[in-house]
């Protein structure tokens, strides 16, 4: 049994030997990409392993902003300027070095300043000139302003209470072709007491014409509106705030100048067209009834003319609204009376 055993052991090596071989060259023949890749091109002999590093996959977003930054530093490179370099030394006649003691007063124009000698952190400042400079300037502002304040205490002036009435004359005429904005000029006719002075006789007050327009359908006149903005009183012209109230002895409303009212006038010029008809036509009816056979036409003419009577007579207050006003036309030298609307404070 030993012997058997031995031999069966030893045909079994020999086999082993002999099929080893074989399953190498079939491991040869199965060769993948990634093997080919380590073996050199036309050697049989391998080459030495490479290890594989894992590769980063990065995404679009990551490499935008990457290729984003390298082109701003390229951007920044290329737009600065190129600066030249500093000198070792610099001169300077205005400007003193600054381990000195500011004193107020300028250092000397042929001093040598060396960039090296510049220090920071010895610069020191005297306050006493600096509380000096600030204390004059600020006694000079106030000087100023008392100056300001003595000019305006010079001027006097004198109220003329509110509600204050002035006789006046217009110096040219008045009509409803003035635009807004003209100027209307008039002379007073007497003359007016204040607390410390008289407004002589013949002072100028300036109105200002602030509303216009020339007759109107509905009957409407034509229109002036006046407002006294102005006076010149001793030589001083003075703002005032004053309107017209009276025109010669007609009441002036909100200071505006209007002409006729025609609407009661061409309410009767309108019944008066058929009156006028009526009575042709009746004239005609009358004459045909003295010729024999014209007698039985005779009534109609009498009854045309009642019927055109009586329809302008019904239709003249609405017909009578399609005419126009009187225009606006004040002469010269017309009695006007002036009202102040407020205070007013003269200078004298």
């Amino acid at each position: 049994m030993k012997n058997l055993f031995k031999n069966f052991l030893i045909l079994s090596i020999i086999n082993l030997l002999f099929i080893m071989p074989c399953f190498a060259l079939d491991l040869e023949s199965t060769v993948t990409d990634k093997s080919r890749q380590n073996y050199g091109s036309g050697n049989s002999v391998p080459q030495a392993t490479k290890t594989e590093t894992p590769v980063q996959v990065q995404t679009p977003a990551v490499v935008k902003e990457t290729v984003k930054q390298e082109t701003k530093t390229v951007k920044l490179k290329q737009d600065l300027p190129n600066v030249p370099s500093l000198p070792s030394k610099a001169t300077s006649s205005t400007v003193a070095p600054l381990n000195t003691v500011y004193s107020g007063k300028m250092p000397d124009s042929n001093a040598f300043i060396p960039c090296t000698d510049i220090k920071v952190d010895k610069l020191t400042i005297d306050e006493s000139v600096v509380k000096s400079k600030t204390a004059s300037r600020s006694a000079k502002s106030a000087k100023t302003k008392t100056a300001s304040g003595s000019k305006i205490a010079k001027y006097r002036t004198a109220k003329l209470s509110k509600g204050t009435q002035i006789r006046a004359i217009n110096k040219t005429a008045i009509t409803d072709r003035l635009t807004e904005g003209q100027s209307v000029i008039f002379l007073s006719t007497q003359e007016l007491q204040t607390s410390y002075f008289k407004i002589p006789k013949n002072t100028i007050f300036t109105a200002r014409v602030v509303d216009s327009h020339g007759p109107q359908i509905t009957c409407n006149g034509g229109l002036v509106g006046l407002r006294i903005v102005s006076a010149n009183v001793n030589g001083y012209t003075q703002q005032l705030n004053a309107g017209v109230i009276k025109k010669n002895t007609e009441n002036v409303h909100f200071s505006n100048l209007k002409g006729s009212h025609t609407y009661c006038k061409t309410v009767c010029k309108k019944a008066k067209w058929g009156q006028n008809m009526y009575s042709k036509w009746a004239k005609t009816s009358h004459n045909l009834a003295n010729k024999g056979a014209c007698v039985i036409i005779a009534p109609f003419p009498y009854l045309g003319g009642c019927v055109l009577a009586a329809a302008s007579t019904v239709s003249s207050p609405v017909t009578a609204l399609l005419g126009k006003g009187g225009r606006l036309s004040v002469p010269a030298k017309t009695v006007f009376t002036i009202k102040l609307y407020d205070d007013a404070h003269l200078r004298y």
